[in-house]
Formats: structure tokens, sequence, C-alpha cells
């Protein structure tokens, strides 16, 4: 557990000076932040059940809704976001955080907080996307050396099937689920 110590010394080392406005959710963060993890941005705003707290860390999202007698907790890590959509307007700005079984949406009225917030998110799915690619290429790669076969578009390794084999990676299943779609059509063609 995190002390509250150290929130307040993290959140105000990137300029979050929160003294009223989500002091419970800042006193809840304390209790679910793992120790090593960082703080990188936080913002106030609401989504669907009310006023909230989005908080990103270097290991996750974090959406802490602290109300009395209610606690709302979502976490969203890296490699299960499948999207991220954000929108400015006048007065606010909002936060789609879309994975494959859940859609986040969270308004702001601090724009250029929020705007830090999805910045530093896509790169940090980046990374985790990239580190996952290059494995699989070095895989890949280290199994067309042993097998002195070469590695043609993938062909040439999917062929075979034993347990070595790179295709037999366990894959991602947030980021490698296939696309469901639903169509509607007008009540004259059905």
């Amino acid at each position: 557990m995190v002390t509250q110590r150290a929130i307040d010394e993290q959140l105000n080392a990137i300029g979050c000076n929160y003294h009223w406005w989500g002091r419970a959710e800042i006193r809840e963060l304390a209790k679910i932040l793992l120790p090593e993890e960082t703080i990188a941005q936080c913002v106030n705003g609401h989504y669907e059940g009310g006023f909230a707290m989005l908080c990103v860390t270097d290991h996750r999202i974090l959406l802490i809704d602290r109300k009395p007698m209610f606690l709302t907790l979502e976490d969203i890590r890296f490699d299960m976001i499948s999207e991220i959509d954000f929108s400015s307007r006048l007065m606010d700005s909002t936060l789609h955080v879309i994975t494959p079984t859940h859609k986040l949406s969270f308004t702001a009225w601090n724009q250029t907080r929020l705007r830090r917030l999805v910045d530093y998110t896509q790169q940090r799915v980046m990374e985790i996307r990239q580190h996952f690619m290059l494995q699989q290429l070095q895989a890949a790669q280290g199994y067309a050396q042993s097998t002195n076969a070469p590695l043609v578009g993938g062909l040439a390794a999917q062929a075979n099937t034993n347990a070595t084999s790179p295709f037999n990676l366990p894959m991602n299943p947030y980021t490698k689920m296939p696309l469901l779609m639903r169509r509607r059509y007008p009540k004259f063609y059905q």
C-alpha cells in the first residue's frame, strides 16, 4: 500500500493540486496503487455514474468514483485497450476508452490535462504493442533459423505445428479478438 504522502507528492509533481474536489478519490487512490506504480496524469470530471477521477499510471488507467457509502473502481490495463477516442469542445473534452468488452466515456473540463492523459495513454499502448510484436518477430526468426526454413510471410512455419512454432505463442486475447459487427436494417427491409 502506498502512503497518502507519496500520493500527494506524485500529484504535486505533475501539477494536480486537488485540495477539495476529488479528495475522497485521492484517499482511495492510495489504497489501490501498487508500491512500484507511479502516477503519470490525473484529471477530475464525470462519466455515466457521476463525478469521478481518471488517473493514468505507468501500468493502467484507473477510474475512481467515491461517494458516501458507494465506491466504483474501473481498472483498464493498457494491453486491453483497442481504441482511444478524444474530442474537444468549447467548454469540455471527452475521452472514450474502448476495450473488447467495455466502453468508458469520460468528460473533463480541464481540456489540456485530459489531452496530456490521452497522449500518455496512446504512447504506453504503442510501447506495449511494439514490445509484443518485437517478441513475436524474434521468436519467428529464431524458429526459422532452427529449422533452416525460410520464413516467407509465415507460411513456411505455419505448416509445422510443433510446440516451438512461433504461431503457438500465447496471443494477447484483447487485441487479437475478431471484430463483432451488428447491422440494423430499417423496418421496411424486414
